[in-house]
């Protein structure tokens, strides 16, 4: 009778797991989180400050068409990757990747009925995208692993610093845990398709430098656009002292430089960082059983 149960256990767990999406195998679960700001209050909504608020806006404001170019970039080489574990891994990255999108939207529509230039910007976004798409693949895919290097650089750090995630709109913050949490799972995935399909050192390196600089003038451009729009681009003193809290001696993103020229070094995996106990702590903290984010989680429960 013993030797029956354990039988039926084993073929159920089987069953259960085969019912799972190929990217929880691998620990790149796709999780369907439901963002909804129709009734949000939150104005300045990243420490009541207006620059620093604008700035995390136009990176919302980039993030779904972005991420598009990235999930085509991934799909792109698919059919090349033999390892089952980095096939399971791609259906997760696609997955996340997808499901980010439509929570971005939703905050960008919150951004946008402000009478904010959102819709316009992700516009302008999506012509220098499908221009940049239209070059080759394999640059696509280079540009992929670079802007996914900074996605999981942030995502970290918006997990490790308390004072940072405690600066966000509690309605909103939820959206950036969930996707920091996820930018981290699956930091790896672009980067070992790159790597099994031929990419070179000399094209990453290269294509790093013309990202950075790119990244920039388009992060420097949506932000201003927000500034204008809103009458604060001329609040010289509070832009400065929020663009100093960045990009100071100690700014926020300046203690990313090290991490960051990690990328150059021509034997780095972004696995490098060690980020295995983080996501541990994170997946328990947002959607273990006592989860802060179940509640949000359409269907009522995680792949964990």
């Amino acid at each position: 009778m013993n030797s029956v149960n354990t039988a039926v256990e084993t073929t159920s767990s089987q069953s259960a797991a085969s019912r799972q999406p190929l990217g929880a195998r691998v620990g790149i679960p796709p999780r369907r989180v439901a963002m909804n700001l129709e009734d949000s209050k939150a104005g300045y909504w990243y420490g009541n400050d207006p620059f620093l608020t604008y700035y995390w806006s136009a990176f919302s404001i980039l993030l779904p068409e972005g991420e598009q170019f990235f999930v085509n970039a991934v799909r792109h080489y698919r059919d090349q990757i033999t390892d089952d574990d980095l096939k399971a891994g791609i259906a997760g990255f696609i997955g996340q990747e997808a499901l980010h999108t439509q929570g971005h939207q939703v905050l960008n529509g919150f951004i946008n009925a402000k009478n904010l230039p959102a819709a316009e910007i992700e516009g302008q976004l999506k012509l220098l995208l499908d221009t940049a798409a239209r070059i080759h693949p394999r640059l696509s895919l280079a540009a992929t692993i670079c802007l996914e290097h900074f996605t999981a650089l942030m995502g970290e750090q918006l997990l490790v610093e308390d004072d940072h995630n405690a600066a966000i709109a509690e309605d909103i913050k939820p959206l950036w845990m969930w996707h920091a949490l996820e930018e981290t799972e699956h930091k790896a995935v672009a980067w070992d398709v790159y790597e099994q399909t031929g990419g070179s050192y000399a094209v990453r390196a290269g294509t790093m430098v013309i990202t950075t600089a790119v990244l920039g003038a388009v992060m420097a451009y949506a932000t201003a656009r927000l500034l204008h729009a809103d009458g604060k681009l001329l609040d010289v003193r509070n832009n400065w002292r929020g663009f100093k809290s960045l990009f100071g001696r100690q700014g926020r993103m300046t203690r990313l430089a090290p991490k960051f020229l990690d990328f150059f070094r021509p034997g780095f995996h972004p696995n490098d960082h060690d980020t295995k106990a983080l996501v541990t702590e994170w997946r328990e903290k947002l959607f273990g059983a006592y989860g802060e984010m179940n509640h949000l989680l359409k269907g009522g429960k995680s792949l964990h």
